[in-house]
């Protein structure tokens, strides 16, 4: 549930999903939701309209580690019927980690069966470096994003970058999002401002999420913060429901091959190169990784996974 300055619960537009229906489990029970609302980013000085992110959570229960991959793979084939629309500008879809080292392939298949759309996509990734498991998988996923031409941008959980460095360092991403100080003084957000710069953000591709009131607006505005996200900024809506979009089934992780989708003519030899060049991505970073660090997918199985 989205929360405003000092932990309150902010009344959200959103549309819902009975959270059986998502998860396909039966089990479920009807009170459980799947929830999705889009929420622009803005320039903060002319207000011009970068990308919407489509977020998604649930009400009524906390998902598992399945269950988050399950409402993820959700909305990026929400996200996919959005972009269908011919007046719908560039949206954004946040992957955990977690979801990215179990189900690569799944992901990347469906990266490339709607490869139309790469050009109006962006990808949020989300998570713990200490905790990964599987650095190649991860690597080759941002590099298969890269060959598509995919913006890559990592969400920061907290205002301080200083803690992020190894993990910014490991994906160069292509821009950040960053939740908004919390406290209503300048400081912060200059500290804040100076980190992003010296922890070699993007800063002109700097998001602060979580902007809810004028105060908070008046001073990202006073540090130069470009982008911005949240109430104070504009404020979010839902997404149009779309009938027949449903969350694909999403298999355990498995050895690297990539499905190829039929498609005739110069397509098919175009998206044969891609899965070529893809396959190679996948192989160059595993033998790497498994000479380098002793990891390679036969240590992924087993333990306790950690949390996306």
């Amino acid at each position: 549930m989205p929360t405003l300055p000092g932990g309150s619960a902010a009344i959200v537009e959103a549309h819902r999903w009975p959270a059986r229906s998502i998860l396909k489990d039966g089990r479920q029970p009807l009170e459980h939701s799947v929830c999705a609302t889009i929420r622009p980013i803005r320039s903060l000085d002319s207000f011009e309209n970068w990308f919407d992110e489509l977020d998604t959570w649930t009400e009524g229960f906390q998902a598992s580690t399945s269950q988050r991959a399950r409402i993820q793979s959700f909305a990026l084939e929400h996200a996919f019927g959005i972009l269908d629309g011919k007046d719908s500008g560039p949206i954004a879809v946040t992957l955990s980690f977690g979801t990215v080292e179990r189900h690569l392939d799944h992901l990347a298949g469906a990266l490339e069966g709607h490869a139309r759309h790469s050009d109006r996509l962006l990808a949020i990734l989300r998570g713990s470096f200490d905790r990964l498991r599987s650095r190649y998988r991860l690597r080759a996923f941002v590099e298969h994003l890269h060959m598509l031409k995919i913006p890559v941008g990592y969400l920061l959980t907290a205002p301080r970058f200083s803690t992020e460095l190894k993990t910014l360092g490991f994906l160069q991403p292509d821009f950040a999002k960053v939740p908004a100080p919390t406290l209503p003084h300048i400081e912060p957000w200059q500290d804040l401002a100076l980190e992003a710069r010296v922890a070699g953000v993007p800063f002109e591709r700097l998001i602060v999420t979580g902007v809810d009131t004028p105060e908070q607006l008046s001073l990202a505005r006073q540090v130069g913060i470009p982008f911005g996200q949240g109430s104070a900024v504009v404020p979010a809506h839902p997404p149009l429901a779309q009938e027949g979009v449903e969350a694909a089934p999403v298999a355990a992780a498995a050895p690297m091959a990539l499905r190829q989708p039929a498609v005739e003519g110069r397509a098919q030899e175009g998206r044969r190169s891609m899965t070529s060049r893809w396959v190679d991505v996948v192989r160059l970073w595993n033998a790497d990784e498994a000479r380098d660090t002793g990891e390679g997918p036969a240590d992924e199985e087993g333990g306790t996974p950690p949390a996306a």
